[in-house]
Order: C-alpha cells, then sequence, then structure tokens
C-alpha cells in the first residue's frame, strides 16, 4: 500500500512538473545575450538601418494586423505528426530510421527522431511509453554510430548537436548507468576522424562544418570534448562567409540563398549558449544584421527566399524559425516590444508555412509541390523523406527551446511592407514589399537553378505557388548531375531578334559571374552593367527599376520597373534595340501534383485559381492585345508550369497580377 501511495505522488509530481513546462513562458534553454552593446545598425549596413528605422517608424500603422493566433505549442503539434508518421519505419533491431522511398538509414534522420521525441516527452506533450522507449533506442543508436564512425552517409556533423540536446532532454527518463554510457561515448569522439569538413582535409569548410561546430561548442560546454582547437580554429575560419548583410555565403559564386539561413542559426545557436570567445563581438554584430535582413526577405507567407540548391523545401521555414525565435527573445529581454513582436510574427508566420505543407500521415510533402512522394519532383539529389522531414523537426526543436511563449506578434516587415531591399553583392537579389503584396528579383540567375528576373510574386489573400514562387531553370538530372538542357522562364520580357530568333531575360544567367557566364563567348568584351533604382518609397506603395546594359542579342538595353501596392504588381517591360516583336511572359502552375489548376482566359487576361486563391494575370498596354498560352507542360519545384503571354510589335509593354479582378 505505501509503495502504491508513493508511486500515486511521484505520478501526480510528474504530472504537475509537466503542466508546468507545457505552460512556462520562458525558453526551455538559457540563452545569454547576444545583441551588440546600443549599437546602431546603420554603423553596420546603412542601408538596412535605414530600413529597420522606417519599419519601426511604420509598424503601427498596419491597421488591418491579425495575429496568426499560433503559440509554441504549433511546434510540437508539427513535430508529433511527423514522430508519429516516421515511429513504423524505425528498425526494431537497430532503433534506426528506415527512409520510407529508399529503403535505408538516410543520413541523419535516426538523431532527428530522438531529438523529436525527447522534446515531445520533456514538455509533457507526449505521454506515450512505447514512443518514448521508440526515441530512446533511437538516441542509443545515433550515439553508437557516432561512436564508431558509421554514421550514414558520413554526416556526423548533423548528429552532433540534435545528440547533444537529445541528452539533455532525456535526463530521467533513462538510468544514470545509461546516461554516463552515453557520455563516455560522446568523450571519445575526435572530431577531424568524425567530421569530412575540416581544415585538415579541405581548404574551404562551409555549411557543414558550422553545423558540427553547434554541436561541439555543447559538447565543450559539457566536458565531453578535449579538442579545443578543433572548434576555435573552425569558428575564427567561418568569418570570411559572413557578407556586408550579416548573411551566410555558402558558395562563392551563386550562393544558395537558404543554406544562408540554416548554417547562421547555428552560429546564433553557439552565442546564445554561452559562447564569450574572441569571435564573439564579430558574430555578434553580423548575426543581427542577418537576422533583421530575414524579416525583409520573408514572404507574407512565412517563406524564406527562393534561389540556388534545397530551395522551396519545406525545412526551409523550419531554420529561419529557430533565428527569429532567438531574436524574439533576445529583444524581449530588453524590453523592446516592437522588435520582439516583429521577429515572434515572422517565427509563426514561418510555422504557418510549414503547416500548409503536411500530407494525410502526418508527414510532410518535402518540396512545395503535393506530388507522391515516390515521384521526388523537385527533390535534390539528396533530399529523401524521413532526413528532410525530420530536419524540420531537428529545427522545430530547437526553436522551441530558445521560444519564449509570453511574447505578443506585432506587424513584422513581411505584413508592413514599404520597403525595398537591395542587394547586388554576392547574391544579387532585390526584394520588395507593399501592405503585404512581395516580390523575389533574381539579378543574375543560376540556370541550374533560377531563372534571371522576377522569379517570385506572393499576394495577398491568395495561392503564393500560384505568384509564381519560383522561375523555372534548366531541366536538370540531380542524380547524373547533368543539364539536359531548356528553356528559362521568369515574369518579364521575350523577344524576336532581326533574324526571327527568340530570346529572353530569362536566359541570361551568370551575368556576375564571366568564367561561368553566358556572356563569356563574347570574350574580351564588356560584360553587361546592371543598375537598381529605387523610385518610390511609401507606406502607400513602393517602385523599383532593374537595367540590364550590354549585349543581349540585339538589345542593348533591358528594363523593368516594377511598382507594388494593395492592389497588387504592375510591371513594364521596355527594350531598346532591333526588336522584330516581343512578348511578356508568366509562367503559370497548371498542376502541383494532386490539382489542376483552372484556368480561364478572358481576351487580355487569364484568371487562375488553386486550392485556397486566384490570380489573374492581365496585359495594360498596348491595348489591342489577346493573353495566349504556350501549351507547355515545363517542370518546376511546384510542379508543372505552362506560360501565358501577349505580344506586340513596339517595344514596350505593361501589365499587372494582382487577386482583383
Amino acid at each position: 500500500m505505501r509503495i502504491e501511495i508513493i508511486h500515486r505522488i511521484s505520478l501526480v509530481c510528474l504530472s504537475l512538473l509537466i503542466c508546468v513546462l507545457t505552460v512556462n513562458a520562458g525558453a526551455l534553454r538559457d540563452a545569454k545575450n547576444i545583441l551588440p552593446a546600443e549599437q546602431d545598425i546603420r554603423e553596420d549596413n546603412d542601408q538596412l538601418g535605414q530600413l529597420v528605422e522606417a519599419f519601426l517608424k511604420n509598424q503601427k500603422r498596419v491597421l488591418d494586423f491579425q495575429s496568426s493566433g499560433l503559440d509554441n505549442n504549433e511546434y510540437l503539434r508539427l513535430i508529433e505528426c511527423q514522430v508519429r508518421a516516421f515511429a513504423s519505419c524505425q528498425d526494431k533491431a537497430t532503433g534506426a530510421i528506415i527512409d520510407p522511398v529508399y529503403k535505408i538509414e538516410w543520413q541523419y534522420s535516426t538523431p532527428c527522431y530522438a531529438l523529436s521525441i525527447g522534446l515531445l516527452a520533456r514538455t509533457g506533450y507526449l505521454r506515450d511509453n512505447t514512443l518514448i522507449k521508440s526515441g530512446i533506442k533511437a538516441l542509443d543508436c545515433s550515439v553508437s554510430e557516432m561512436h564508431e564512425n558509421r554514421c550514414a552517409h558520413h554526416h556526423g556533423e548533423f548528429f552532433i548537436q540534435p545528440i547533444m540536446l537529445a541528452m539533455d532532454l532525456y535526463k530521467g527518463l533513462v538510468s544514470e548507468a545509461q546516461m554516463t554510457v552515453w557520455d563516455e561515448k560522446m568523450a571519445e569522439i575526435d572530431p577531424y576522424v568524425l567530421y569530412r569538413d575540416n581544415l585538415k582535409r579541405k581548404k574551404i569548410c562551409y555549411n557543414h562544418n558550422v553545423v558540427a561546430l553547434s554541436g561541439e561548442y555543447l559538447r565543450l560546454k559539457k566536458g565531453l570534448g578535449s579538442h579545443n582547437d578543433f572548434f576555435h580554429i573552425h569558428l575564427e575560419h567561418q568569418q570570411q562567409y559572413m557578407s556586408d548583410f550579416g548573411l551566410y555565403i555558402d558558395n562563392k559564386t551563386n550562393p544558395p540563398m537558404v543554406y544562408d539561413e540554416f548554417t547562421r542559426q547555428f552560429m546564433a545557436s553557439i552565442l546564445v549558449e554561452g559562447y564569450s570567445g574572441t569571435s564573439f563581438d564579430f558574430y555578434s554584430r553580423k548575426l543581427r544584421l542577418g537576422a533583421w535582413t530575414s524579416l525583409f526577405m520573408q514572404s507574407p507567407y512565412g517563406e524564406v527566399p527562393t534561389g540556388g540548391r534545397s530551395a522551396q523545401h519545406i525545412w526551409n521555414e523550419a531554420a529561419a524559425a529557430v533565428t527569429y525565435e532567438i531574436y524574439a527573445s533576445q529583444y524581449a529581454t530588453l524590453g523592446k516590444k516592437q522588435e520582439a513582436g516583429a521577429f515572434k510574427r515572422a517565427a509563426h508566420l514561418a510555422l504557418k508555412s510549414i503547416g500548409r505543407w503536411i500530407r494525410e500521415d502526418g508527414s510532410g510533402f518535402i518540396v512545395k509541390n503535393r506530388f507522391p512522394i515516390e515521384v521526388m519532383h523537385g527533390y535534390e539529389s539528396y533530399s529523401a523523406q524521413s532526413q528532410y522531414n525530420l530536419l524540420a523537426c531537428w529545427l522545430m526543436c530547437v526553436a522551441y527551446l530558445y521560444a519564449d511563449n509570453s511574447i505578443d506578434e506585432c506587424p513584422s516587415p513581411a505584413d508592413a511592407g514599404g520597403y525595398v531591399l537591395v542587394m547586388k553583392d554576392v547574391f544579387h537579389k532585390v526584394f520588395a514589399n507593399s501592405g503585404g503584396n512581395y516580390v523575389e528579383y533574381e539579378l543574375s540567375g543560376d540556370p541550374r537553378y533560377n531563372a534571371t528576373g522576377l522569379i517570385r510574386i506572393h499576394l495577398r489573400n491568395s495561392n503564393p505557388q500560384l505568384g509564381p514562387s519560383d522561375g523555372i531553370p534548366h531541366k536538370w538530372d540531380n542524380k547524373k548531375k547533368k543539364d539536359l538542357g531548356g528553356e528559362l522562364y521568369a515574369v518579364g520580357p521575350e523577344w524576336f531578334d532581326a533574324k526571327g530568333e527568340v530570346h529572353r531575360l530569362a536566359e541570361y544567367t551568370n551575368i556576375l559571374f564571366p568564367d561561368t557566364s553566358y556572356f563569356s563567348a563574347y570574350g574580351g568584351d564588356k560584360l553587361p552593367e546592371i543598375d537598381v533604382k529605387n523610385i518610390k518609397l511609401s507606406v502607400d506603395g513602393v517602385a523599383f527599376e532593374v537595367v540590364y546594359t550590354g549585349r543581349f542579342d540585339g538589345v542593348s538595353r533591358i528594363s523593368q520597373r516594377i511598382d507594388i501596392d494593395h492592389t497588387g504588381i504592375t510591371i513594364r517591360d521596355i527594350l531598346k534595340g532591333n526588336v522584330k516583336k516581343m512578348r511578356a511572359c508568366y509562367p503559370m502552375l497548371v498542376d502541383d501534383g494532386m490539382e489542376e489548376t483552372k484556368i480561364d482566359f478572358q481576351e487580355k487576361k487569364v484568371i487562375l485559381q488553386s486550392r485556397d486563391g486566384r490570380i489573374c494575370f492581365q496585359a495594360i498596354s498596348p491595348q489591342n492585345v489577346t493573353v495566349q498560352r504556350k501549351q507547355r507542360r515545363i517542370p518546376y519545384r511546384n510542379g508543372y508550369a505552362d506560360i501565358a503571354y501577349f505580344e506586340s510589335d513596339v517595344n514596350r509593354m505593361q501589365y499587372k497580377i494582382t487577386t482583383e479582378f
């Protein structure tokens, strides 16, 4: 009887602890202050500083702002959906997670699964003992794989952080003897042996190395690492890859957008965990810049920018959520409610984006389309159902660990708009937003992944994928790493030269990189110049113009002016040169893998409707034109596209993309 009473009391105490953890407003992990001491952002980047100042002044003018209604439990809900979907994929003998398509353990799925269950159990969100035992088995498998240097696909860099975080979460769920075994195994790891991305093997170390550093710092902090030189040498090495906007440059030519956000949030986690060494001041300043830049790049649907490899994967937004939650908490600690609320809002927008892509079984669509997972439409060669869904869970776990649930949402730049962010550096992008109508402009595309020109339009109260949400790249076989040829498309001009041959702005890629450029065939001729002009910046609307000057197959100057206001996007294209005929092209999503778009042509416009939104492409001038389609079925990340267009004998055209018909 006495034992039974004690057992019941223990259960009550555990239940009370669970309730406290579940409703606790503060973050689960103790975050250190990482913001620079009272430093004006304009000292590090004047353009960004001006945007931040203007945003904070205009933030309260967003009169129609509505909170998302989300809180920290949304992380747990999405994570639990995934965990339950992948529980049946666990190898009962080893504890490894087996990919449902490839039928093998794929990269770092297993430690991500273990971490996810650990967080759900620690917060009391999950009370399923069978799943908790499954998580313990997965963690034991992951620790052994690291210790024995047999991580799937040699991805040890991606094991260390989720394992170190998970070990903290499983305290009290396993015996002290088991924890000791795990500690001893983790203490024996040699980072120069386990991690392939290190300076003893390579001259250049990119994002894999930073992923490892985030876990190595936790190992050092816990006293389980003896290779202090690895962490400090490599953290200093990574400084060279931070841009003037605080973004991480994962490749010196055409760096992928998502590996900026992905890598940068690992750097921020190192700082909030307590790093205060010689690189602290540098990263403190750079990462604050990057955090604010992220806000101005975020679409009103919570999506991170498209561009480069791994774009349009749902884990992209999970990575961004880590940064947003960290800086929301940082500003809240200083009592800066406007800033904290903007970052919290951005985190919740990112969560809403992820929520759009959950399948019936609880797992996610890897890429933002709805094809069966076996088709792997839009995947990279390394994309897999298990590893990339569970990567999203890993990142959402980290976001939750640093999230402060007491922070109220305030409008973010994605809501307020009123800005044009121009990056003519290695990222060569323009982002602009007016009242939640948003564009992303690619100044110099990478043909494997993106066309040049206006590649993304996200309008309020529509379906973001109809926008379009991405440009159309060359056909590219990622498995064979082979360019299969194909036409590049963005929203913009196409023309016929004096010989009748067709060209479009979208196909002039790698303009900024002459060694790999379309223009390298011109030999010593001067490469084209790109100029971006801000024409209008106000709360009522913004406008910018992109001008290309050079040799473009019969054209010497290409101009695109883009006006954004509450009604939508208005575009004016002007060509200078010997042009027989000109067209304005608009890539239309015609099939997302589950639903074909309803398409209605009405002389001077076409209306697209799919799932939860509509959008209209409308010719404005010249007057005597008819919108037509090319009758293509072109594969790209979001599904299949056709091209709507209208044409004229003049070299000046104007058109509009709107949700108002």
